[in-house]
Order: C-alpha cells, then structure tokens, then sequence
C-alpha cells in the first residue's frame, strides 16, 4: 500500500487542481444589489457599443469594415433601377445617346454608379405604354 502512496498524491494534487480550476470557472455569486449589478452592466454594454460606434482610428472598426460592403450592396441596388429611356425605341439601342446625369446626384456619387450597363435591358416609351395597356 505504502508503494502507491506517491500516485495517489500526484492523483490526489491533479484532482485538487481541476477542482480549484472549475471552480475559478464559475461566476461571482450573486450580488446583493441587483439593481447595481444591473446598471454596471448595462453600462459597460453601452460603453462597448458607443466604441463600436463612434469609430476607431484603425482599419477594424465598425465604420471602416462595412464601408466595403456597403459600397457593394449600394451599386448592386443601383443596378437593379430600371433603364427608362423617355424616347421611341430606334432600331440600334446600342447607339442611342445615353441621358444627361441627373443633377441631384452630382454630390452623392460618380456618373459610373446611375449609368446603366447594359442598354439592352432599356425600357422605352412603347413598352412602358403596352404594360400600360394590359
């Protein structure tokens, strides 16, 4: 019995330390003052938030990492605006002459984002008129 007296004290010290370890895992116990206890998370969650929010100086903040898809998700609405043309449809749609920008855009974006892409998805006056009818 002596023999395996010094592996169950090693047994024993690993048990003791997985114990004190799980139970340095556990939360505080509860506060007395939970109306306090409250409030100091409620403001650390708003303090974390107004820092999100507010934006920090490096490249991992919250304005600067959605900036990308933003820009994305706004051109690819863009793209999905309908091409009107206010005129009859000529026979090369290609060579139609493309519409003055708009000038309530002129401050919000470059000409490339509201020009259309594709001239053969336009819509012209006769189509607008035979949807019209239906």
């Amino acid at each position: 019995m002596l023999v395996r007296l010094p592996e169950l004290q090693g047994e024993v010290d690993r048990l003791l330390e997985q114990a004190e370890h799980d139970i340095s895992r556990l939360p505080s116990p509860p506060t007395s003052e939970p109306k306090v206890e409250m409030l100091r998370l409620i403001s650390q969650f708003v303090r974390s938030v107004e820092r999100l929010v507010t934006g920090t100086p490096g490249k991992d903040g919250l304005i600067q990492t959605l900036r990308k898809p933003r820009e994305e998700f706004k051109g690819n609405i863009r793209q999905t605006a309908p091409d009107f043309r206010p005129f009859e449809r000529p026979r090369d749609v290609a060579a139609l002459p493309l519409l003055p920008p708009p000038r309530f855009l002129s401050n919000e974006e470059p000409e490339s984002e509201w020009q259309p892409l594709d001239a053969t998805r336009a819509i012209f006056v006769e189509d607008v008129m035979e949807t019209a009818d239906e």
